[in-house]
């Protein structure tokens, strides 16, 4: 009795909604609320007198401008030599991280936040953003630009030839060729300015929101920056795709493009050959950043990367993160794809909802640590769901600190009971009353 009142309520305001929104909508309006902070917009003039005002777009919260030595901390002697801490790890560098290469859980972190040049590990995002742009058969002609480009390391690219692009990966991550990353980007991109908006275009939508790369070598530059944090899922983006991953885990090569002579290529990354396990990833090395490293080891099918910058000790700093990481962590399922985590009765549902997980939540957990789960659901369930809808999240912790946030989803669809009538009258019920309920705010 009461829902047929209350569906008959709802189909009265209903109409007198109807004629107030017309009638509303022939008098005066304001310019609507966008997203966005308040300053320069950049692109956005000031219009010229008695033009028409467009509205302002809705734009991201920018990072306030910073100071020189806020932004170059690597300029500062204090800070380049004098960041130890107290850890459980005996490290050199002044920024290290490591992290879970499946999960990218953080499982150690000095200082992985501080914005440093990373010199030559540019160039796993070079490699990265080429892969995912262009087909590895595609020749790639050296112009007379990356034929006499002599800075920092370099292959000696012969003028005009045509080499294919898989080919050229090898010379850039091996050898670390800072003129076979022009190469590539002239090739795979036109010019060296696109394909370096690319790079930052992925590094943006990667998550590596303190990254910015001026060119696609390393080699220093002021606004050309990045921190451990930050590589640390680039390598991880990286090493997913299996050509790079072969690649950085490749000893020697032979480079040889047609019509020349071949050349042996050696991976400038030792580890490969003196730390058991060891995959990729990239050195460098500039004199504003020091010795740098992205190291990966895998034991057992469980993969470890380690991110040092500035270091005075890149192999053994980089081999005690990773025996760290080994020795301490070991992966735990958390939760199974399609284990019924909650089960919620929704009113007039025509059966319960199962909340489950798409993909098993795997987390690394300490010696001794408890590993913990909690469900949340949300409260204002609708129906129809469909498998797969998202209907909470589960919380994954490990020695009390909170590890991972996985969603919870809809194991299977769920519809409602109510005819169509019956769910078009509920629908303006809640409606009216979210109005009504705003109103006496």
């Amino acid at each position: 009795m009461i829902q047929t009142i209350r569906r008959a309520a709802a189909a009265i305001v209903c109409c007198a909604l109807i004629l107030a929104v017309t009638a509303a909508s022939f008098g005066p309006w304001d310019r609507p609320l966008v997203a966005g902070v308040a300053g320069r917009v950049a692109g956005v003039g000031v219009p010229r007198a008695g033009a028409p005002v467009a509205p302002m777009p809705a734009v991201l919260p920018e990072i306030a401008p910073v100071s020189p030595l806020q932004r170059r901390p690597w300029d500062i002697p204090s800070i380049r030599y004098q960041m130890a801490a107290r850890t459980p790890v005996r490290l050199t560098a002044t920024a290290a991280i490591l992290v879970d290469g499946r999960t990218g859980q953080v499982l150690y972190g000095r200082n992985e936040h501080l914005i440093w040049p990373p010199a030559s590990t540019t160039k796993i995002m070079t490699a990265l953003v080429a892969v995912e742009s262009t087909p590895l058969s595609t020749l790639i002609t050296i112009s007379p630009q990356a034929a006499h480009f002599r800075d920092g390391s370099v292959v000696g690219l012969p003028q005009g030839a045509r080499i294919p692009l898989h080919d050229l990966l090898y010379a850039l991550l091996l050898p670390s060729g800072n003129d076979v990353a022009i190469a590539i980007a002239e090739g795979t991109a036109g010019t060296v300015a696109t394909f370096v908006a690319r790079m930052n275009a992925e590094a943006k939508r990667l998550g590596a929101a303190q990254t910015h790369f001026a060119d696609p070598h390393g080699l220093y530059m002021p606004d050309h920056y990045t921190t451990a944090a930050d590589l640390a899922i680039i390598a991880r983006a990286a090493l997913a795709n299996p050509t790079i991953a072969e690649i950085v885990r490749t000893r020697r090569w032979v480079f040889h493009p047609a019509g020349y002579g071949p050349r042996v290529l050696y991976n400038h990354n030792k580890l490969l050959a003196r730390y058991p396990g060891a995959d990729g990833v990239k050195t460098g090395y500039v004199n504003e950043a020091g010795l740098t490293l992205v190291a990966s080891a895998t034991r057992n099918g469980h993969r470890m990367i380690a991110v040092v910058l500035h270091s005075r000790d890149m192999w053994g700093d980089s081999s005690r993160l990773l025996s760290f990481g080994f020795a301490r962590f070991r992966p735990a399922t958390a939760a199974a794809a399609g284990e019924p985590l909650a089960v919620v009765q929704v009113p007039e549902a025509s059966h319960a909802v199962v909340g489950t997980v798409a993909d098993d939540v795997t987390v690394d957990v300490g010696a001794g640590e408890a590993l913990a789960r909690r469900v949340t659901v949300a409260g204002d369930l609708r129906l129809p769901l469909h498998r797969g809808d998202r209907i909470g999240e589960v919380l994954v912790s490990a020695g009390g600190r909170l590890v991972d946030v996985a969603p919870l989803v809809a194991a299977d669809n769920v519809v409602t009971t109510h005819t169509d009538f019956e769910q078009l009258m509920d629908w303006i019920g809640q409606t009216v009353g979210h109005l009504l309920g705003a109103a006496t705010l």
